[in-house]
This record gives structure tokens, sequence and C-alpha cells, in this order.
């Protein structure tokens, strides 16, 4: 873990347990403090984002991004929907544009808000109603949500702090819709202050997690922009005003896209470290949990269950290795962005399916003080329900992996050389007859295109091949209707197979603040009953 940023969550702003006691706005306006922080430091920022001028940093952005993640999501959420918003800025401005704004983006010198979903259509963006006009006669454009459905919705940072939102519209110009563009939209001029005319914004609260990250509905009403406020890398007005755009109108809207790929590795990593902190978690509460033959980690249906918890959370970890890898060296050939279009898809989908059922499965284990929010599993867990929707639906995700199979499939000439492959050959042959799919072909493919990343990810690490076949075999409960079978013996690992995996998976101390990872966790819980002994 960087010093840095473990020495900042070291300090009194970054105290872990003020979010269970403060008002609402209180924890809203502590997690803005948080980021400034954050970005102040230097930890991270957009210009560490692949195609930026730090990209060689991307992976210690990631770490970070996920270690933040484990530590507080509502923060992370919010810290994600200002660089997805600046990274809007970069891909699509101009250089003049770009160099104007650099800085205030990339030092966080104003908060961004990231408007792109909306009520009615979520995630579907390809059906938004927002539109902007331009009005020759003012040579300006105007903003406008035409009804009910238009409304901006769950668009991070904007009811209180932002001053700026990059929002994804339709372009009208002389009556013909020119397709999907963004738009650099002022809303506040400064940090916390009044809207500027031409919005209303409402609460999305209440939420069921991250409940600091200020979520809002926006409304624009008629909001009149400069010409200047649509990002001009691929198009722009005319002085007389004339638009002109370098992209034919077919390429539009999956150029506006591009924001979302690196976003949805963002989401693996924060999942990644959140559900190894979970399972560390559980296996130090099994140390200290006392039975009356002696610790609960010694009751060999716990270490079963543990075991399979902790395997889900390796696997996480070489499967984020394996899409990172592959993503550094793709990125500066721009022919390879379908292919990593898909693998983004595949590491969002998997990556917060899994790493949610790994903290739900510790909560479990754990029993009640795995629903006490000290504890931080049930806090992750709540906080992270919200991820397998973030930057596209996960079954969205996992349709458009199944449809590139389909389109490309990778085994028509070539053998399979692993159990993942083996899963995808026999999943696109049942598919091929009439090109179609069901939902649960769709998602057990994701998973035997993920499992085989998996292997050869484990296999280059040198993983014992004993532990590489047990953690193979936790995929049975998503693979058994395509072969993947459960081992003829059950899986019973011993106390020390458990410690060993406990230290891979131990997260940074500064991030474990759960009583129950002390052995005198029923006393920290009681002391105020017992001051007296």
């Amino acid at each position: 873990m960087d010093d840095r940023l473990q020495k900042l969550l070291r300090t009194a702003l970054f105290g872990a347990r003020q979010r269970y006691h403060l008002p609402l706005r209180a924890y809203m306006d502590l997690t803005i403090r948080r980021m400034h922080a954050i970005f102040d430091a230097g930890l991270i920022n957009n210009d560490m984002w692949l195609g930026q001028p730090d990209a060689s940093h991307f992976r210690d952005l990631c770490e970070r991004i996920g270690l933040i993640g484990a530590y507080d999501y509502a923060l992370y959420s919010s810290l994600v929907d200002h660089m997805i918003a600046a990274n809007a800025l970069l891909t699509q401005g101009s250089p003049e544009q770009v160099a104007r704004y650099r800085d205030e983006v990339t030092q966080m010198h104003a908060v961004y808000a990231f408007g792109c979903t909306e009520i009615a259509s979520g995630t579907d963006v390809r059906n938004l109603k927002t539109t902007v006009t331009y009005d020759p006669e003012r040579h300006c454009l105007v903003l406008d949500s035409p009804c009910a459905e238009a409304c901006k919705y769950w668009i991070g940072n904007s009811l209180h702090a932002a001053q700026v939102v990059m929002v994804l519209a339709r372009l009208l110009v002389d009556s013909q819709d020119q397709g999907h563009h963004w738009f650099r939209v002022v809303i506040r001029d400064q940090e916390n202050g009044p809207l500027r005319p031409g919005l209303k914004v409402i609460a999305c609260d209440p939420k069921g997690g991250i409940h600091a990250n200020e979520v809002g509905a926006l409304r624009f009403c008629q909001m009149q922009l400069g010409t200047d406020a649509l990002l001009q890398r691929y198009a722009r007005f005319t002085a007389n005003g004339q638009f002109i755009s370098d992209l034919p109108k077919g390429e539009r809207f999956i150029n506006a896209l591009e924001t979302f790929l690196q976003e949805r590795l963002l989401l693996m990593a924060a999942s990644r470290h959140g559900a190894g902190l979970c399972a560390y978690l559980t296996y130090r509460f099994g140390r200290h949990r006392l039975l009356a033959v002696g610790p609960l980690l010694g009751n060999p249906l716990f270490r079963q269950r543990l075991y399979n918890a902790q395997l889900k959370a390796l696997a996480l970890k070489y499967l984020e290795q394996a899409i990172l890898t592959r993503f550094e060296a793709q990125w500066p050939h721009t022919e390879q962005r379908k292919a990593l279009h898909i693998l983004a898809a595949l590491s969002k989908c998997v990556g917060t399916w899994m790493g949610l059922e790994v903290i739900a499965q510790c909560r479990e284990l754990c029993g009640s003080q795995g629903f006490h929010h000290y504890n931080q599993i049930v806090t992750l867990r709540m906080d992270l329900e919200i991820s397998i929707t973030f930057a596209g639906d996960n079954s969205v995700m996992a349709y458009q992996v199944i449809k590139d199979a389909l389109a490309r499939p990778r085994f028509d000439h070539i053998p399979p050389c692993n159990l993942g492959q083996q899963i995808e050959q026999t999943i696109v042959q049942e598919c091929r007859p009439g090109n179609d799919f069901s939902h649960r072909q769709a998602v057990g493919l994701a998973y035997a295109r993920a499992l085989d990343l998996i292997i050869q990810a484990a296999e280059s690490a040198r993983l014992q091949p004993p532990i590489l076949h047990d953690l193979t075999h936790v995929f049975v409960a998503y693979l058994h209707h395509w072969g993947l079978l459960a081992s003829p013996a059950e899986q019973r690992p011993s106390a020390a197979r458990l410690a060993q995996l406990a230290a891979w998976l131990k997260p940074p101390s500064v991030l474990v603040n759960a009583p129950i990872a002390k052995a005198d966790y029923i006393h920290q819980f009681t002391r105020a009953l017992y001051r007296e002994q």
C-alpha cells in the first residue's frame, strides 16, 4: 500500500467510524473534504488513466482506488463519479478545451458530476431523451429535459458540491438529430453554492447504500449554454453557426461511451479489495470466536465455508491481474478497443457478482457480529450492492460477452486448453443453431471466460496445483450445467491452508478496524457495561 495513502487514512479526517455518528449532510460534506485531501496528496487523478500522461501508473490507480473502496465505498463512488466525468472531458474535448480544464479536473479544483443516466432508461443511454438544441438566432445552445423520462437521475456529487456536470445528450441542429454528444455544463459558480438559472435538483435519497454520495436528480429547463459547452474533439460549430462533425453519425454513440471502459475496471478493483477484506476479517473472527471445544476455526464445516469464500476472493485477484495486463498491453492499439470493451464488461459483471457473493458469505459466517457496522462487513455489503448496476447492468454486460463469443468464436480452429475454454466452446456450440442464447447461458459463458483468465494467471504465478484445483472447483456453482463437476472428495481444508490464504488476502492494517479482528472483541462491545471489572 502506498505510504502516502496509508498515512492519510490514519489522520483524524479519515476516522473510520465518523460515518456512523454524523448527520447525513455532514457525512456528505466530510466525503467531499476527503476527496480533496486525496487529490491534494496526488494519490489518484485522471492523468493516471490509460491514454493519459501518467498511464504507466494505471495499475497503481486501480490499487489505490480499490483500497479506498474497501475503506468507504461511498467515498470511492464519489471519486469515481468525478473521474469518469473528467475522463469524458479529457477524451472528448478539443486540445484547447483539455488544456483549459485539465488542472481543474486532475487536481479537483472543481468537483465534477457525470450526467449520463436518465430515470426512464437508466444505463441504456442509447435511448436518452435529454436534448441540446442549437439556437441560430442567439448562436447558443439550449439544454433541456423535455419530459419526466429525461430527468438525469442517480447523478453522483450533484446534489450540493458539484460545480460542473458532464452531460450526455442528443444534439439537435436545424431540427436534425446529430446524435449523442458530451457537454460541459457549469451548474454552480462555487462548491456548495446556489444553482445557476435553468436547473432544478432534488435528492435521490433515501437510497440503499453509499449514503454519503451526493446523488441528485437534475432537470434542465431550457438552460442556455455557449457553443463552447460542446466538447469539440470530434465536433464543433463555426462562427457562422455551421455544425461540423469528423465522425459519421453511426459512430458517434459508440465513440461517446469510451469513458465506460476504464471505469469498469475500477469497479472490479473495489469489489476485489472489499471481498478480500471481508474474507480476512472472517478468518480473524474464526480464530477469536470461542466454542465449548475451542475456536470456531476448529470446526471443519466453518473451515469449508470460509475456504470457499477465500478461494473466490483469490480468484478475483487473479482475474483483475489478467485483465489489467491485457488492458495495459492493448490500449495503445485502437483496433483492440472492441476486445477491451468485452474484457471490461467481463471484469465488471463477474468481478462485482463474485465480490458481493464473498461479502454475503462472510456476513453469514460471522453471525450477528457480521451484522454490526463496526465490523465493516455488512456496511460493505450494503454499499457494494449498487455495483451490479453502476456503469452498466451486470446482466447486460454478460449479454455483450456472449454476443461477442458467438460473433467471434475463439475455438473453431484451435482446441481449448483449459476447463474455462472447454466450457466456453460448449456453450457457443449450444447457442449456435439459433444464434440465440438464454440468460443462464450468458452468465455461464461470462464465468467460463473468467475462469479461463484466472487459470492462466494462476498458472503463470505458479499457484500450488492443489489450491488451483480447489479454486477451479468453486466455479461448479456457476458452470455445473456444462460439465464442471464437484470433486469426488469434498474440500476439507486444514487450518494451515486457511491461514495461508488469509496471509495472501491480508489487507493493509489501516483498513482493519473491526472489533472482531482482535481477540478482545467481546470486551470492546461490552466495556461500557463492565467498567468495574
